[in-house]
């Protein structure tokens, strides 16, 4: 039932230090030397084919340009940040965004990397979600990689909004973000790249175990053979499930088990050459079982809810990184990805609805990809690659739904859908940087694209262009541009909502001016203006009152969005002040405008937040307890709601309230306030250490509207329709803890 509303992975055994905040700011300098050797850089997607011949090497066009300091050297010009709107994370080097001490001791739910990301300017998040939007694009606009493998369903807890991610935040190493104006190494995604990297430069041995509010884990890291080898390992279980069962009654079961284990080895087999091999795994199995009673002014009635799922992710893959000359260098990866979910459910609201359904999905996917690095000269570095990928995608979806309300006229829904679809993605790009005087470089990129699966046969060029300027040693001015092009993924296919065809290829142009400047070594600001044009858009499907509805698909108030073009522009300003070594913040304002073009009329998409205020800052203690805080603010998200209106059904006066959805988005949701806190303390012992820390998830407990939860009508002694609308709210106050042991 749809309706319409009017409406980096570089070089992945031994990675390179990843660009600062402000590029200007302070740096490492001690390690420079060995970091100019020791590269990562974020891979892309890099093959071609010639229709079922030949592959054809393509190439993608990045003009970005970035400026080093008057006084880098030459050789520097491979390590040089290409255009704004780049985040680094979680590296061991303090002078980084956000440096991994600096993560582990600040408050993010579940210690989830990817719930720490609505920090950063230009990311919109709901609390139920690990999933984020960057720049008004959808969510799954990201590109995510670990170790140079792309993550498909990055998720736990699929069934429940995607609570928490697969990647455990002890295993990172370093994290690429960039929130847009990437390089042609990327394709295939509009919004974002989160290029995370494992830990490396392991020592000796290691080992841990942990313990928080959500999750248990173990861990143990170390090298072999004369540190010629090395290797690591974690697992994690969360325990919700058994926290819930001692809790819970009998009309309320909840049981989210979900587990996942990463290894990975690495070996120098000559100077010159290393191999690694890498290997996750994540798996749910998920169980809600509610009944509860509701009241609609008249009567108290039952609802029953039931959602239940089991997924897996499994990847494995291979990474070769060759040196074949001081100035020429290549990675070559190869891998396996196997995504399996089962999801069912029903829901049964004898004033609403009663559906039924049964979700099954399976992904193959087999990868090659090789990326090369050429310095040509001292003022001259070249990148190229290419990918190759066979897909494999099996749906089979049945739904059957009959509506107690509804808005188009629809009573009843049935929906079934069987099919298999396969084939190969292809890419390619090219990446030319040029060092024009001491204070311009500028990269030149092209990048190609095809898809070829179940009929679906489309191939994308893609320019991209940036420039940079540095006026002195403090200073940087960029400005980049470039299209982005996204393929509607073999996995991504709307089957819940009758879409038994690939729509086509999304397209993004990019245009980004940045500049920043470091009025002193210890605070540096920035300041970024962008504008994003979107074409050739998909249709996608919402609901009207709530974006997080665990059986979104069968609800009534579904319906279709089909824009025929949306823009974000926006201004985000950020500062950081280390004020002593002991007291950091950071704070950024952003100003953002997304969207959607329907009809001739322009729509609010539905997480535009027009003005967001974040702020972090840390404060270490002479006894060692450290403490920080994070104030998140936003503007309410739009909502569209539903009206109602007294029809006359019968010649002796009788009267029966007629629904229907009001007009897209044009409701506000009230403002968003939240202030998270952690205290942190680690403590030496003997050959070991232990680690505690205290969190508040919103501590001064705000109601923070998230969405529509219902709406009821009455008629008045006048005979006057009076309506009442109850809005749900986001996660009240949330104590955690955690412990971890390092020995």
């Amino acid at each position: 039932m749809t309706r319409q509303i009017p409406v980096q992975q570089d070089r992945l055994l031994r990675p390179r230090p990843l660009p600062f905040l402000l590029p200007g700011a302070p740096t490492d300098h001690g390690t420079h030397s060995e970091q100019a050797k020791n590269t990562i850089q974020a891979p892309g997607k890099y093959l071609t084919q010639a229709s079922g011949s030949l592959s054809v090497l393509l190439m993608s066009v990045a003009l970005n340009t970035t400026v080093a300091h008057a006084n880098t050297a030459p050789s520097d010009l491979e390590r040089i940040t290409v255009t704004g709107s780049q985040y680094t994370l979680a590296t061991r080097h303090n002078t980084h965004f956000l440096s991994k001490e600096r993560i582990e001791s600040m408050p993010h739910i579940a210690d989830d990397i990817f719930r720490l990301m609505p920090a950063l300017p230009g990311v919109a998040a709901g609390d139920y979600s690990a999933n984020f939007f960057v720049r008004g694009g959808h969510s799954d606009e990201v590109l995510v990689l670990l170790d140079g493998q792309q993550l498909y369903r990055p998720f736990h807890m699929k069934s429940f909004n995607s609570a928490f991610s697969i990647v455990d935040t002890d295993n990172v190493g370093a994290m690429d973000f960039s929130s847009g104006g990437f390089t042609a190494r990327y394709g295939n995604k509009m919004s974002g790249v989160m290029a995370i990297q494992s830990l490396y430069d392991m020592p000796q041995y290691k080992h841990s175990l942990g313990v928080s509010f959500i999750n248990a884990r173990a861990g143990s890291q170390g090298t072999f053979d004369d540190d010629k080898g090395s290797w690591l390992v974690s697992v994690r279980r969360g325990y919700l499930d058994l926290v819930l069962d001692a809790v819970e009654d009998e009309s309320n079961k909840f049981e989210p088990i979900y587990a996942d284990l990463f290894a990975k080895v690495s070996y120098e087999l000559t100077d010159t050459q290393s191999l690694s091999g890498h290997f996750l795994y994540a798996w749910d199995d998920e169980i809600l079982d509610d009944t509860f009673s509701e009241w609609d002014g008249v009567r108290e009635y039952q609802v029953k809810e039931k959602v239940s799922g089991e997924y897996s992710s499994t990847y494995a893959w291979a990474v070769l990184r060759s040196d074949w000359h001081e100035d020429l260098s290549s990675q070559t990866l190869l891998s396996v990805a196997r995504v399996e979910e089962d999801r069912s459910g029903g829901q049964y609201d004898p004033t609403e609805v009663w559906l039924t359904l049964d979700d099954n999905k399976f992904f193959y996917a087999y990868s090659l990809k090789q990326d090369w690095q050429w310095r040509v000269s001292d003022s001259h570095y070249l990148e190229s690659g290419f990918e190759a990928k066979y897909l494999d995608a099996e749906y089979d979806y049945w739904l059957e739904a009959w509506y107690q309300v509804n808005y188009d006229g629809e009573d009843y829904r049935q929906q079934k859908t069987q099919l298999t679809a396969s084939g190969n993605v292809f890419g390619a790009y090219i990446s030319d940087r040029w060092r024009l005087n001491p204070d311009w470089v500028t990269e030149l990129g092209l990048r190609w694209d095809q898809q070829d699966y179940y009929g679906f046969t489309k191939a994308q060029w893609s320019p991209r262009v940036a420039l940079l300027f540095q006026p002195a040693d403090e200073q940087r001015v960029s400005l980049s541009a470039g299209d982005y092009y996204q393929p509607e993924d073999i996995l991504s296919l709307q089957v819940a909502d009758g879409s038994t065809e690939f729509h086509g290829v999304e397209k993004a142009r990019h245009v980004i001016l940045s500049y920043q400047h470091a009025l002193s070594p210890a605070f540096q600001w920035r300041a970024e203006a962008y504008l994003k044009k979107l074409s050739q858009l998909r249709p996608w499907y919402e609901n009207a009152f709530d974006l997080y509805e665990f059986l979104p698909e069968g609800q009534a108030d579904r319906y279709r969005v089909a824009p025929d073009s949306a823009r974000v522009k926006g201004v985000e300003l950020s500062f950081q002040h280390h004020i002593t070594s002991k007291w950091q913040w950071h704070a950024s304002y952003s100003w953002s405008n997304a969207q959607d073009s329907i009809n001739g009329r322009w729509y609010p998409r539905s997480w535009d937040q027009r003005h967001a205020v974040k702020l972090t800052s840390r404060y270490q203690f002479d006894n060692g307890w450290q403490i920080s805080g994070l104030v998140y603010f936003h503007s309410g998200w739009p909502m569209t709601g539903e009206s109602g209106r007294l029809v006359k059904n019968t010649p002796n006066g009788t009267y029966e309230i007629q629904r229907r959805l009001n007009e897209r988005n044009q409701l506000k949701l009230g403002n968003y306030k939240r202030i998270d806190m952690r205290i942190h303390k680690i403590y030496p012992l003997s050959n070991s250490e232990l680690t505690v820390f205290f969190e508040v998830s919103n501590l001064l407990n705000f109601d923070n509207e998230c969405c529509i939860d219902r709406t009821s009508y009455s008629v008045d002694g006048e005979g006057k329709l009076l309506k009442k609308e109850e809005r749900g709210h986001w996660l009240p106050i949330i104590p955690s803890f955690g412990v971890k042991w390092a020995f």
